[in-house]
């Protein structure tokens, strides 16, 4: 599939509730952490003070596993790529709060964030966790992970780093194995499912899961090695 492939939107943008801190943090510190999309590769150098890891987070919610992945790896570049206004003020806030100096924002949508600013072979991996599984037959065609899109990260990926996708649908969870398995390039860490890497924190949208008996299934595979 070409890189210049139509992608329907993995998102609908409705009238989200912001709260009063969630708008006043997005005001106030919007310019110092958000990066304007532009097709254009990123001058990571210029952008971040850190050259241990790139992160990039697709969809990060309320930013709750962003917060602590960059407060317990500090010396990690984070990417983190949303579109909903409460969570980008959320995030925006604990940046500020605890003084959180490895992340960077872009507000639009992932699959042209990955496709226009992701230089070839620069990300150390991808996390993709508890994306939109669109359950409903007639909504399935807006999932994310696709074919096309996989194309796109596999591009961005440095030999040997991965792509981590975490879902609590077990449905989805199979497709993507599936689509992860049968890619070019991409091998899995563990005979299917991975367990839990120390490195991703719980949230309270996971323990949520966990008392509705929701089995979470971590998904990792790696870029061969050239």
């Amino acid at each position: 599939m070409s890189n210049k492939s139509h992608f329907v939107k993995s998102y609908v943008l409705r009238g989200s509730r912001i709260s009063k801190a969630q708008k006043k943090a997005y005001c106030d510190y919007a310019l110092d952490w958000i990066l304007p999309f532009k097709k254009a590769k990123i001058n990571w150098g210029g952008n971040c003070p850190y050259t241990s890891r790139f992160i990039v987070e697709i969809g990060f919610g309320m930013g709750e596993a962003t917060r602590r992945l960059a407060m317990e790896h500090p010396a990690w570049n984070i990417l983190a790529i949303e579109v909903y206004k409460p969570g980008i003020g959320k995030l925006l806030w604990w940046i500020n709060q605890e003084n959180l100096k490895n992340i960077r924002i872009i507000e639009h949508d992932a699959v042209e964030v990955v496709r226009e600013m992701l230089a070839e072979r620069s990300v150390d991996g991808f996390h993709i966790w508890f994306p939109d599984p669109w359950p409903k037959r007639k909504h399935q065609k807006r999932r994310l992970i696709k074919p096309g899109f996989i194309e796109l990260l596999v591009r961005a990926l440095k030999p040997g780093a991965y792509i981590h996708i975490v879902t609590d649908w077990e449905f989805y969870a199979e497709e993507i194995y599936n689509l992860l398995e049968n890619t070019e390039g991409l091998r899995n860490r563990h005979k299917k499912w991975s367990p839990k890497p120390s490195y991703r924190p719980s949230t309270r949208f996971e323990e949520r899961g966990l008392v509705t008996n929701r089995k979470i299934r971590d998904i990792i595979f790696e870029l061969d090695k050239l």
